[in-house]
């Protein structure tokens, strides 16, 4: 078809045919599905970028310590042969979130709380299963699709052309994608139980860690708004993780490693590491 007559149709139509819109439809096309080599890159890149706006400790003995619980993790969990990366973030608060790929990153803050290794392990754990299930790179997807969806909308009406428009649009796609669902904090919390005990550690530092987080938060609201304000945490999920704990014959569940004195060794190094307050 020439561009004449594309033209000619367009214009019966009320409007006339533009190129870039045929590119924004084919990126939302390709936003809809990805695979993992895509994924990786995608992730990789993302990655890159977060490594500049953040924070990090840089501390061979500390991320050694931290990449060798990652890789503790990552070889029962991971089927797809990532290449995964585990990042210290020098922020107090606490935190911890995956990006599509295999990249981790976790806050000074939350391995400060974390009472024992199999605490600091069940959130890790739960950050690697949304990675191996994926729903960190839907998450990014469904993101991708929106501000493309946006950015069509934009051109075609001659819309959001003003900067506070601009704003809120960024901020309102920000927040929407901000949460998993109640169903995938509840598939990885399941992941996480059995990536612990295939590793040898005892998942109920799952729970544990769980409780120490929400007797935080009650006795301070605002203390912990930025793991809450990802990780939605209701009593539901505590009594569920325990509930499947529980199926675990406790003889298997006391020969799983609860504790490491190294662990307490990482964690004031950590500590002490640490500039942002």
């Amino acid at each position: 078809m020439t561009p004449a007559i594309s033209d000619k149709r367009s214009a019966t139509r009320g409007r006339r045919f533009r190129p870039h819109h045929f590119f924004l439809v084919t990126l939302l096309a390709a936003a809809c599905g990805i695979s993992v080599s895509e994924e990786d890159e995608l992730g990789d890149s993302y990655a890159a970028q977060i490594e500049e706006q953040l924070p990090m400790l840089r501390d061979s003995a500390a991320e050694a310590w931290l990449s060798a619980l990652g890789a503790r993790l990552t070889s029962v969990a991971d089927r797809d042969s990532r290449d995964w990366h585990f990042y210290l973030v020098d922020d107090s608060t606490v935190n911890a979130f995956a990006v599509p790929g295999g990249h981790v990153f976790v806050h000074r803050g939350l391995i400060e709380r974390a009472a024992t290794y199999s605490e600091l392990a069940g959130v890790m754990g739960h950050e690697v299963a949304h990675v191996t299930l994926r729903h960190s790179v839907d998450q990014m997807r469904s993101r991708t699709r929106a501000n493309v969806l946006v950015t069509v909308f934009c051109s075609i009406f001659s819309a959001c052309s003003s900067t506070a428009a601009q704003i809120a649009i960024d901020v309102g796609g920000q927040a929407l994608f901000a949460k998993y669902s109640r169903d995938d904090e509840a598939r990885a919390d399941s992941a996480a139980v059995g990536y612990l005990v295939a590793a040898g550690i005892d998942p109920r530092g799952i729970p544990s860690m769980f409780e120490r987080l929400a007797h935080e938060r009650s006795t301070d609201p605002t203390a912990l708004d930025s793991w809450f304000g990802s990780h939605p945490l209701e009593e539901s999920r505590i009594a569920r993780t325990n509930s499947l704990i529980s199926t675990i014959g406790p003889q298997r569940l006391d020969a799983l490693v609860s504790d490491l004195p190294s662990f307490a060794d990482f964690r004031e190094s950590v500590r002490g590491l640490g500039t942002v307050r």
